[in-house]
């Protein structure tokens, strides 16, 4: 069972720290998904590719066993990768180094022996015929997915599509010379494939900024909605849903629950006499008295009306809240509002109150009893704090 003082209970807002680790969660997840649905297919067409050249190679003819061999090879291989799955979101990072490194231990492995399957043929055929051609193509096609799918780490897709082509560019050129145009080709474009690459990988990289930027924009876009503008303290929607959070699990525990409803005293005279912009600048500074005397993280302060102020105290006796609301009466008291040459003094009322667990049936009962303790103390003369 949770503790009602726990701060993700009273959090209202995300936290610098709490959006970093959303959105370092974010990157790992979506790249490492990313890897794994484009590396999964890749040893399928391997296999395909594999006993097509088998059945259309001189070399092979009449030895269809050999097609066990390619068939048991990239099945594994695809097993494998179907079977490394990435890490449940919310993973520590060092659990995503360690799945990419083996992730990308065996995209490596799948296209070292495609391009071992190449280089062979051409050297066991030697001539330009329907094998090679096809394993030309198969190389191409296979380097130029992998260009575009793994731009998510340009370095490892390098290496990858060299791992494709530079094997079969060897054999083409230096050992079967009737290859060699093809080895030539192959060449210039692996020199495409590397510059283009670049490219793909900026695109890819910018997916995921935009990615992070809605991520940002979400967690503003909630601030906003759960903050008042003038004082930056946690509005109303923020009290409520917090007040009702964390009565409830006070209420399950028997816990101590404190509530203190605050209305500043005869503040619209003050917007009548010096006007709103003054009456705003009187609340803001009521928001920096309020917060220096609430200092636990599990304390939450609200503004819920003009110039009406809530506190919600988790595991906190009554007399110590009484303490707590009294020493902010009294500093308020003493503390007028400076702006520039005009001093503006103003008090408070207060009601202070906890959740009784034998007469209040839900949350709005406790604060209806703590909210009529601040109407008495408004009632017996303002300037007053006053228990429920």
């Amino acid at each position: 069972m949770q503790d009602a003082t726990d701060p993700n209970l009273i959090s209202t807002a995300h936290e610098p720290d709490e959006l970093a680790r959303e959105i370092e969660t974010h990157r790992n997840r979506r790249i490492a998904d990313d890897l794994y649905k484009r590396s999964l297919i890749g040893p399928l067409f391997y296999l395909i590719a594999s006993v097509l050249t088998i059945q259309l190679s001189n070399f092979y003819q009449g030895r269809v066993w050999l097609l066990v061999i390619p068939t048991v090879i990239f099945l594994s291989l695809w097993w494998q990768r179907y079977t490394h799955r990435p890490p449940k979101p919310n993973s520590d990072q060092s659990l995503y180094i360690h799945w990419n490194k083996r992730q990308w231990l065996l995209i490596h492995l799948g296209a070292c022996l495609w391009s071992a399957i190449a280089a062979v043929t051409g050297a066991l055929e030697m001539q330009s015929n329907n094998a090679v051609i096809l394993t030309m193509i198969t190389t191409i096609a296979f380097s130029t997915a992998a260009s575009h799918a793994f731009a998510m780490y340009p370095k490892q897709a390098r290496w990858c599509v060299i791992e494709f082509i530079l094997p079969p560019i060897l054999v083409y050129i230096f050992f079967a010379l009737e290859l060699r145009a093809i080895g030539i080709t192959l060449c210039i474009y692996l020199g495409y494939l590397m510059v283009n690459l670049h490219s793909n990988a900026e695109e890819y990289k910018t997916q995921i900024e935009t990615e992070v930027r809605l991520i940002q924009s979400r967690a503003e876009v909630a601030q906003l909605s759960l903050t008042d503008s003038l004082t930056g303290l946690p509005n109303r929607r923020s009290y409520e849903t917090t007040w009702n959070h964390v009565w409830w699990i006070a209420a399950r525990q028997h816990g101590v629950l404190a509530l203190i409803v605050i209305d500043l005293d005869f503040f619209k005279k003050i917007n009548d006499k010096h006007g709103h912009l003054t009456g705003d600048l009187c609340l803001k500074h009521f928001s920096q008295v309020l917060r220096q005397h609430m200092r636990r993280e599990s304390d939450l302060i609200a503004r819920i009306g003009g110039e009406e102020f809530v506190v919600i105290l988790p595991n906190t006796p009554v007399e110590l809240a009484y303490i707590i609301a009294e020493n902010l009466r009294s500093d308020l008291q003493q503390t007028p509002c400076l702006i520039d040459t005009l001093s503006v003094p103003f008090t408070a009322s207060i009601g202070v109150g906890l959740a009784d667990w034998a007469k209040d049936k839900i949350p709005a009962d406790t604060f209806h009893r703590v909210d009529l303790a601040c109407y008495q103390a408004k009632t017996k003369g303002r300037n007053l704090v006053v228990r429920s």
